[in-house]
This record gives structure tokens, sequence and C-alpha cells, in this order.
């Protein structure tokens, strides 16, 4: 989310699934204009977790609803290290 405020694009969502082919959760990254994908996180996965085709989502509201209070601090570190205003 915190990239997405940055330079725009869309947020892509697919389920994860572990080797078992069982629910493991969700993960999230960026697709940015001309099909650019950027995923920071991808390397969490262990070897023969899968993940699954994305869908672009549509953030709700400007906050995740879980985790709130750390991205809050996670754009905030990101944003003075760029030298940016969050309002930017």
């Amino acid at each position: 989310m915190t990239l997405q405020d940055l330079i725009g694009g869309d947020l892509l969502e697919a389920e994860v699934l572990f080797p078992d082919g069982s629910h493991q959760g969700y993960h999230y990254w960026n697709r940015l204009a001309g099909g650019i994908e950027i995923d920071l996180t991808l390397e969490q996965f262990d070897a023969g977790e899968v993940v699954r085709s994305p869908r672009v989502i549509q953030r709700l509201t400007p906050l995740p609803t879980r985790l709130a209070e750390e991205y809050v601090l996670l754009r905030t570190r990101v944003y003075d290290r760029l030298g940016l205003s969050p309002l930017d």
C-alpha cells in the first residue's frame, strides 16, 4: 500500500496455498502502468507454497483493516527517508 501511495498503479491480491493445497493466506503486490509488477516480499514464501493468479483489488479505506498502526509507521519511515511529507 505504501508503494501504491507513492507511485500509483494497481494493488494485486492472490491466494497462497501450502504445498498440500490448503489455504495459507493472501499475498499483495503492485502492478504499475505498462504491466510492470513490483513484489517486494515474494521471497517470504517457502518452497512448494503456491501464489495463485492475482486479481486487482480496490482500496476501500486509506488505511488497511489489519495492522493499520504498522502501516502508518512504515509509511512514515519511507516518506521520511525519501524526504517527503505523507501528504505529498
